[in-house]
């Protein structure tokens, strides 16, 4: 992801103390319902989890060996887009992700984070806890740069963990997910964002036609089934709604790396899986700046004029089975 070291250097310092070696599983006990949350019958907010998967491609993830993503896409709607005419860089889309806005207007152009205007267009969680301070929202990631995001404002999100190096890629996006899966389990958050790292990584090592990009999908795979199978659990012990949505902030070229505005680059891709979201449904309409405008939506909160995505429908929406192009329509 074009990484820098103010990010990594921050990873330590908000790791430090915030997670264990042994994390619970969603088998091993669930809390009852937190504060805000849906009635036991189902009924009032749905609750969402947006799994970030850095670097990754739709067309990569479905030609995989990746049944956990490939029951989400055929559970839920999903859709391919591209963010060219945007930064193909993880501080910008990360930033679009979580604010709902285009670099046009969050001003993160790259991942030092130098101009961005959280102030003006905060993030999810300052939005939500402004709103509704009595819920919960947590953001646990590999990468420190989502840190600097969801600690940026006032109130910023209940939980900012990034997860110390484990030792590979792999090893740290499995304390990322375990991390995730107890938070769910045992708190039941209103909002959790996560952000897995390693098919990035294989990305910049490999790219996408090389010997580690396939294998780094299969692997991540098994993560976002931990925590899909600890939503599912919560779910039915709580009677609570509850959302996932999978997208990635970039693509990578065949030979590797990103940043540039090559069609390759510029690829990205939303799954929602959820109560409404018609299954098997494709959507290429759908863009990463619709996240924070669902995640919004889903707990009952106004949605702001100033926003440039918009909330993704439930129900069958038109297929349009190709590449929706945003190039010059940013920031409108």
């Amino acid at each position: 992801m074009i990484k820098n070291n103010t990010p990594k250097a921050l990873s330590l310092l908000l790791a430090a103390g915030a997670l264990t070696a042994g994390v619970a599983t969603a088998s091993a006990g669930i809390a009852g319902a937190a504060p805000g949350s849906s009635a036991p019958d189902g009924s009032g907010i749905t609750k969402t989890v947006v799994i970030g998967l850095d670097g990754t491609m739709l067309d990569q993830v479905e030609a995989a060996d990746a049944p956990n993503l490939h029951r989400l896409i055929a559970e839920g709607t999903s859709g391919q887009s591209s963010i060219l005419g945007h930064p193909t860089i993880s501080g910008p889309s990360w930033s679009t992700i979580l604010t709902g806005v285009w670099h046009t207007k969050h001003g993160v152009v790259d991942n030092t984070f130098t101009g961005s205007n959280y102030e003006q267009y905060p993030s999810a969680f300052t939005r939500i806890e402004t709103a509704k301070p009595e819920m919960r929202t947590a953001a646990i990631s590999t990468w420190g740069g989502i840190a600097t995001i969801a600690g940026s404002g006032t109130p910023k999100a209940d939980v900012v963990v990034t997860t110390p190096g484990a030792g590979s890629g792999a090893a740290t996006d499995a304390a990322t997910a375990d991390a995730v899966v107890n938070e769910i389990a045992s708190n039941g958050p209103e909002f959790v964002f996560t952000q897995l790292d390693q098919v990035d990584g294989a990305g910049h090592s490999s790219g996408t036609a090389g010997s580690e990009y396939r294998p780094s999908l299969e692997r991540v795979d098994v993560e976002v089934g931990k925590i899909v199978d600890a939503v599912d659990a919560r779910s039915k012990a709580t009677g609570e709604k509850w959302t996932i949505l999978v997208t990635s902030d970039h693509g990578h070229k065949p030979n590797g790396g990103h940043g540039g505005q090559s069609e390759a680059e510029g690829v990205t891709f939303v799954i929602a899986r959820g109560a409404g979201y018609q299954a098997g449904v494709v959507d290429d309409t759908l863009t990463i700046a619709d996240i924070t405008p669902t995640v919004l939506d889903n707990l009952g909160l106004d949605q702001p004029a100033d926003l440039d995505g918009t909330p993704i429908e439930k129900g069958a929406p038109t297929a349009t089975g190709s590449l929706g192009l945003l190039t010059g329509s940013l920031g409108n």
